[in-house]
Parts: structure tokens; C-alpha cells; sequence
């Protein structure tokens, strides 16, 4: 967290767990690189080139630095984001802001995800989306959303029924079923350790707003309740 101007608390993102593992495999192949080239050597070999039909000759390392290099572009640009710190949140006097983040490089939109004034704010919600890695391999990543006053559950109505508050399920776009289906779309890409600084600092502008964690189902755990 940090003073994004005089009167403004930006926060930012912290490294993931699963990029912290990616980073740690990116660091041994570096390492490793160079013993990789040295045995490689550098006796000449043939590639072809299938556009142009043409064969060219370049030294075995070459090959093989040409073939891994690719694989090391998106760990160093996360790193390049993480290290940058774009603002995903500001808090200030005047309301709060989220800026989404694009496709999971902790770079951040231009643009506002949301822009509301304490007035339109009732809760502040950690919730987990799920998802779909590859498009089979079943996870979840960490949100921060807002809810605002006179949300409705759902399209056609403002209440959710029992049968919703208590259940475990999720909507197509994997928001869960006991949320408001709102929430959703004013909601980031943004961990835990990030949203206990959002809390903070809701606290120190808006004491009147709730802070709610609703991560996981039957265990809603309220960091800061409003009046």
C-alpha cells in the first residue's frame, strides 16, 4: 500500500503463490542456461526454413537458446508488472476505484472498473471466481468486488431466496449463487493480502462501509462491519 497522492491510498497486488512457483523454475532454468549452451556446443547444424524453403546453419546453442527464449517472455513480463506496481485499487475521501487486471500479468487497465463515491457503496467483498484453467483443468482466482445499495440478487428481483443464501453453486460467469449477480461485474482480479489493505483503508475514509470476506461457503468472516 502507498500514497497514491495527499489525499488518495493506492494499493497493489502481491505476488501469487502460482507465479511465485513459475518465477522459482524460471530462476534454476537461467541458472542452468549456461551449462546448457557449453554442452550444446557450437558444431554446426541444419534448419530449414518451410516459408521460404530455404536451409540455413547456425551453431547447436543457437538452436537451443532459439527454442527456450519464447518460454521466459511471460514470467519477465509479470515480473517487469509485479516489480512496476500499477495501482489495482485507490481509496480516498471521495470513493474508491478498481482497475482490472489483464490477463493475470498484474499489469493494469487504463480504465476504471469502478468509480463510485462512498454514498453508492454498501459492501466491499473478497469472493473467489471460479474458473476453468485451459479450459478443463478446474481453479479460482481471488476478487475484489463492490456491492452497491439497492443491488439486486439477481435481474428480476432484489432479494435472494433461502434456498440462494445458502447455497454453493455458481453462475455461468462463476460468480457464486449467494452474491449479488452484480457483483461480478464491478469486481478485479486482486489476493487477500492486497484486499487487508483495501479494508484499511475503507476503514480510514468510509468507516461506514462492511468489509466482507465470502471466500469460502458457510465461513463468511466480516472484517469490518458498517453501522
Amino acid at each position: 500500500m502507498s500514497a497514491h497522492s495527499r489525499s488518495e491510498t493506492a494499493v497493489h497486488e502481491r505476488i501469487r503463490p502460482c507465479d511465485l512457483a513459475l518465477f522459482l523454475v524460471t530462476f534454476a532454468f537461467l541458472v542452468a542456461l549456461p551449462w546448457m549452451l557449453v554442452s550444446a556446443g557450437s558444431e554446426p547444424a541444419e534448419y530449414r526454413d518451410q516459408r521460404s524453403n530455404t536451409t540455413f546453419t547456425v551453431p547447436d546453442w543457437l538452436g537451443l537458446l532459439a527454442f527456450f527464449v519464447p518460454f521466459l517472455v511471460w514470467p519477465g513480463m509479470k515480473a517487469w508488472n509485479l516489480l512496476a506496481k500499477p495501482a489495482a485499487a485507490t481509496l480516498g475521501p471521495g470513493g474508491m476505484r478498481l482497475y482490472d487486471d489483464i490477463r493475470g500479468s498484474y499489469a493494469r487497465e487504463g480504465r476504471k472498473t469502478v468509480n463510485l463515491s462512498w454514498s453508492e457503496v454498501q459492501r466491499i467483498v473478497l469472493w473467489r471466481k471460479r474458473v476453468r484453467w485451459l479450459g478443463c483443468i478446474p481453479g479460482w482466482t481471488s476478487q475484489v468486488g463492490v456491492e452497491k445499495r439497492g443491488d439486486r440478487h439477481e435481474v428480476s428481483r432484489r432479494e435472494p431466496t433461502a434456498e440462494e443464501r445458502s447455497s454453493p453453486g455458481h453462475r455461468p460467469d462463476g460468480s457464486p449463487i449467494r452474491l449479488s449477480a452484480e457483483l461480478h461485474s464491478r469486481s478485479v482480479r486482486l489476493g487477500p493480502a492486497a484486499f487487508k489493505e483495501v479494508a484499511r483503508a475503507a476503514a480510514r475514509y468510509a468507516p461506514q462501509v462492511e468489509v466482507v470476506d465470502e471466500r469460502v461457503h458457510g465461513d463468511r468472516r466480516i472484517l469490518r462491519s458498517g453501522p
